[in-house]
């Protein structure tokens, strides 16, 4: 029988938030080992670089007030690019409902705008978004975790009719691709707050005419940057079974036969994952409600290559929102030139997805290419399929982010991320200012910074 390996603190998981707990606990003498079930660091963050040329199946996109992952890519080097010149290429797309292409000059005046008169210039895709920051309640994002706050804990759905919106606004104006549950009913209203007052908290510490970031030859360079400097390497493919912290130390087991020995273990890994390992002693109360039932969102991006600049022939904007399972065709411009397109990418969530993921690849890519040919002419045979990323297929991610339905919030939102006995917890559900790639340095500097204090 093989010994187990000892450290001081195993992490388990090299994304971000593990990976950020890694160098901290490292930074002040505490011997980590970091584990991770895959063959590479990033978790959700992941550039497919195996498709001829860069394209970001995780996290891409790099606020301006991103102060912890900008820090750490200026510590170790990594290039970030400006995107704000190409901004105005991400608002370029036609909306495409019940198989028609509408363009956005003509949309304010359209038959089928059901938003209200003061709003009929805002389109589909940015309308919920809009509303939101115009009519939200939070002053600041940690306000979403206050108890005073549990009446805004309701389904999104429900706030939108309370400003007099109609089910066909509300449909049109929050259910096309959604990003965050099903549709309007299956999301918290507070959860969209925060958000909300975490995206105008960005804004407020960005450098002026700044908007965001991006990293030259993918955002996985950062995850690899800050992996490469930790003094234990990464060990990989270690798929946790169970962890045992019913004795004078924690071990965890992994498919391999491997055992690793500790006083403290630091969990970054998704809810949906979690769920699937054994922990004895269980959780339990809230938190074990928590870990059974916070839900992720399916995301599955397909990726495309062009024969022509098909837009030229048609005069429509190359990028288009649909109603359909395609869900976004979004043109890419990751060459010198932020005018020209590069490649393309099908982003559907939701039920778009759930939909998308019951298919083998090729098939779900033809039923894409089929939509988009049958609305847009001009695409035939001017799409080639590269490849496909399903986060809602991914045994190691299980969704693309979590999301919380009405009433999780007031739940469990402030109570999942305690610990529990010698396991810690991190990772991007678990940030209580900050969202996505923030959320997850966030929760893992914190969860460091308590292991210093106790040490």
């Amino acid at each position: 029988m093989t010994e187990p390996l000892r450290c001081e603190v195993l992490v388990i998981g090299a994304g971000l938030a593990g990976l950020t707990a890694a160098l901290h606990l490292q930074e002040h003498g505490i011997d980590t080992q970091v584990i991770e079930a895959q063959n590479r660091v990033g978790g959700r963050v992941h550039s497919m670089r195996q498709l001829g040329s860069n394209k970001e199946a995780g996290g891409a996109y790099i606020g301006a007030g991103y102060r912890h992952v900008i820090n750490v890519a200026k510590r170790y080097g990594v290039k970030l690019i400006d995107v704000t010149p190409t901004l105005e290429f991400f608002r370029e797309q036609e909306l495409v409902l019940k198989g028609r292409i509408i363009r956005q000059s003509e949309w304010p005046a359209h038959s089928d705008n059901p938003f209200p008169e003061k709003d009929k210039a805002l389109m589909p895709w940015n309308y919920s978004r809009a509303l939101i920051a115009r009519e939200n309640p939070l002053q600041k994002t940690e306000d979403w975790l206050d108890p005073n706050q549990a009446h805004n804990d309701v389904p999104l759905s429900k706030w939108m009719k309370g400003l007099g919106l109609s089910d066909k606004a509300i449909k049109l104006g929050y259910g096309m691709n959604a990003s965050f549950g099903d549709n309007a009913q299956d999301v918290s209203a507070l959860l969209m707050f925060f958000r909300a007052a975490f995206s105008l908290e960005q804004r407020k510490q960005a450098s002026k005419g700044v908007v965001g970031f991006t990293v030259l030859n993918g955002v996985q360079l950062i995850p690899e940057a800050m992996a490469e400097n930790l003094y234990n390497e990464v060990h990989y493919r270690k798929v946790v079974t169970n962890i045992d912290d019913s004795g004078k130390q924690a071990k965890v087991h992994c498919t391999d036969g491997t055992t690793y020995k500790t006083p403290r273990v630091v969990c970054s890994l998704p809810f949906g994952v979690l769920r699937n390992i054994k922990i004895n002693p269980t959780l339990t109360g809230l938190q074990h409600e928590a870990v059974k039932k916070l839900p992720s969102q399916p995301v599955t991006q397909l990726y495309f290559a062009h024969k022509s600049d098909f837009w030229e022939a048609d005069g429509f904007k190359p990028s288009m929102f649909t109603d359909g399972v395609a869900g976004m065709l979004a043109a890419a411009r990751n060459g010198e030139d932020p005018k020209k397109v590069t490649s393309f990418t099908a982003w559907a969530m939701g039920p778009n997805a759930a939909r998308l993921d019951s298919l083998p690849p090729k098939q779900a890519a033809d039923l894409v290419i089929q939509e988009i040919e049958t609305v847009r002419p001009a695409t035939r045979g001017q799409l080639e399929f590269l490849g496909l990323q399903s986060w809602g297929n991914d045994p190691f991610a299980q969704g693309g982010w979590a999301y919380f339905r009405p009433g999780q919030v007031t739940s469990f939102g402030a109570s999942m991320g305690a610990p529990h006995g010698r396991i810690l917890f991190c990772g991007e559900h678990l940030g209580l200012a900050n969202r996505g790639m923030e959320g997850a340095m966030e929760s893992g500097t914190r969860i460091a910074k308590k292991i210093i204090a106790s040490a």
